[in-house]
């Protein structure tokens, strides 16, 4: 998150594992980025954006889960950032997903960033407040 508020792109780009096995969901606009390549491209086009990430606090986690090969880090995020001068916070579900190579370096092979929709099937909460977790 360091490379990133500093937009230090290689640093940031040196947490990702070099594979086309890579798949990030993106919190927009685009749905996804798939293969190193493209995740390098959008980093890289990040640098020079309108828009920055300025801070972030966990609000929950993070929580790491996995063994020694495979682990999965998620929580929920606030992004300070600017867009357009204009400072504003973005809260995010994040989830990171690392696989270590044969060197023993780990690099993200997965990475979701995400917000619940309000009513995405028009049923509303079935989970009850008194079953809420």
């Amino acid at each position: 998150m360091v490379a990133i508020e500093a937009r230090e792109i290689p640093g940031v780009l040196n947490g990702y594992e070099q594979s086309e096995e890579v798949y990030v969901f993106i919190e927009g606009p685009r749905w996804a980025s798939h293969g190193y390549e493209n995740v390098a491209r959008g980093w890289s086009a990040y640098q020079t954006s309108p828009m920055g990430v300025t801070g972030h606090r966990w609000i929950e986690g993070p929580e790491m889960i996995g063994n020694e090969s495979l682990v999965s880090i998620q929580g929920i995020l606030d992004l300070d950032y600017q867009a357009h001068g204009k400072a504003d916070m973005l809260r995010l579900r994040f989830t990171w997903v690392l696989r270590k190579d044969e060197t023993g370096k780990w690099g993200i092979v997965h990475e979701h960033a995400s917000q619940p929709l309000p009513d995405p099937y028009g049923a509303g909460d079935w989970v009850t407040p008194a079953s809420k977790s």
